[in-house]
């Protein structure tokens, strides 16, 4: 059945049901093109950290049970003082290594490497049960460190230039003898039979199977109360109140969470007396406007900083009449150049100087006042349009609530609610990472002018789909107040 590794050992502290079901391959596995780009660059960025090692000695095999035989073998030559990919095999717990280098004083210092570029706490984690599975393998590691992308990094510098090293040591010590003393306990609950009792813990919000675990057949559960504050959460677990029709008229709850509750209660739709008002708000003609954009470990341009978020497209529908599409325009970049600035320039011609510029949620704004800061020239432009921008998920949170949103204001959760003939399984591409992973592996060089045409074709068939969802919400939210 395998050895416990670092994710079923994780998933097992967050929920010990969670370790054996992740032990045994019962959770959903991450597919598409965005996972595929992650990988991808993941393993990159690994490759690149071998640099700063050079006289590391790489240990990998393609299994890991020849890994930790290899990892093994080389151990015994002691002019072998760094590893890359050591793999190690103890009392049923497996780990494989991204750097490993023997100290003076025998002892060893680990380093983690990590394609994000700050610190976080799951790191410590990750580190600590390495260190945990070195020391069950005589392995004593005195020093860790992590290393994790650095800001200031461009396209053809140095690879010692990638890198940001922080000490955690400390943080890590500190942790170690609880992972150790819990091993036992989890390799014994993980290796039985018998699935471990679940129960409902804030961890089940996120948990990719809560639905079939825990939450399976519950209805109106309390984590589709939106914006649920993790105090409030916990109270109404520890109170035993699982589902929303359950919660006492005395348990404090914000006007929206009130809202919610009162619709699962009555089974009725909710529409705010200002709803009205504020569609009336809005002015001819009405440009709805989607972004796409591609956000890469390593950056595709120069003058980039890793992790930058980079817009790559977008597509308006102007309407001069509620629910009529009068005019289309759509844009996607050249994927061998940086085109923010082209983009900043179509937008100021295609969006004119009038009417209200509808999008679902706040990130078109953001983008437009990050172009306006990018280019000077163009700021004043920019940011008459930012100010015209309206954002349709707040309006839609403010106004209207359907049980079946489940607690959810995301287009893509909306708009089979109020839309059902309209959705996204006809198209090659219906996700927003997916479409980010398509463009990044076009400007990475990964595909021929073939795929790149099918692939731009199938970009902009998506944005499109996403203007024109907020076209047709409009026109159902507008059918609402009328009628």
């Amino acid at each position: 059945m395998g050895y416990i590794n670092k994710t079923v050992f994780l998933n097992y502290m967050s929920c010990p049901a969670l370790g054996w079901m992740s032990k045994r391959g019962m959770l959903p596995r991450l597919e598409g093109l965005n996972n595929e780009l992650l990988t991808l660059e993941g393993n990159n960025v690994h490759k690149i950290s071998w640099q700063l090692f050079p006289d590391a000695v790489n240990a990998q095999k393609r299994y890991l049970s020849d890994s930790a035989a290899y990892t093994r073998e080389l151990l015994q030559n002691p002019a072998n003082k760094t590893f890359a990919e050591a793999s190690f095999i103890s009392d049923g717990f497996s780990v494989r290594t991204d750097i490993i280098q023997k100290l003076d004083d025998g002892t060893w210092h680990l380093f983690e490497v990590k394609s994000g570029s700050k610190y976080k706490v799951k790191y410590v984690q990750d580190m600590t049960f390495s260190a945990m599975v070195l020391k069950k393998s005589g392995i004593n590691v005195s020093k860790a460190s992590l290393m994790h992308l650095a800001n200031g990094y461009r396209l053809g510098m140095d690879a010692s230039a990638l890198f940001k090293t922080l000490d955690c040591s400390e943080k890590v010590e500190l942790r170690l003898q609880e992972f150790t003393d819990i091993s036992g306990k989890a390799f014994e609950e993980t290796e039985s039979d018998k699935m471990p009792e679940p129960s409902l813990k804030r961890a089940c919000k996120n948990c990719p199977v809560f639905d079939v675990c825990i939450g399976k057949g519950v209805k109106n559960h309390i984590f589709d109360l939106p914006r649920l504050s993790i105090p409030a959460m916990e109270e109404l677990i520890t109170s035993g109140f699982d589902t929303i029709d359950k919660i006492p008229e005395s348990f404090e709850l914000t006007e929206q969470q009130k809202i919610v509750k009162d619709c699962v209660l009555t089974g009725k739709t909710y529409v705010s007396p200002n709803l009205k008002t504020e569609l009336g708000n809005l002015k001819a003609p009405f440009y709805y406007l989607d972004f796409e954009s591609v956000t890469t470990i390593m950056p595709l341009y120069p003058d980039v900083a890793p992790h930058t978020q980079l817009v790559t497209q977008f597509s308006i529908d102007k309407s001069d009449e509620i629910g009529k599409v009068s005019g289309h325009r759509e844009y996607i970049a050249d994927h061998k150049k940086d085109c923010r600035r082209e983009i900043a320039e179509k937008l100021i011609e295609y969006l004119g100087n009038e009417g209200s510029i509808i999008t679902y949620a706040n990130f078109e704004r953001i983008a437009i006042s990050r172009l306006a800061g990018l280019f000077p020239d163009l700021c004043e432009d920019l940011s008459k349009i930012a100010e015209r921008v309206v954002d349709f998920e707040i309006l839609v949170r403010k106004n209207y609530y359907d049980i079946n949103f489940h607690g959810r204001s995301s287009i893509k959760k909306v708009l089979p609610v109020m839309v059902p003939e309209m959705n996204y399984d006809c198209l090659e591409i219906g996700e927003g990472g997916d479409a980010a992973a398509a463009f990044a592996f076009m400007a990475m060089g990964l595909y021929d002018d073939e795929k790149i045409s099918e692939t731009k074709k199938n970009l902009l068939k998506y944005c499109a789909q996403d203007t024109l969802a907020m076209v047709k919400i409009h026109a159902f939210l507008a059918e609402t107040v009328n009628g």
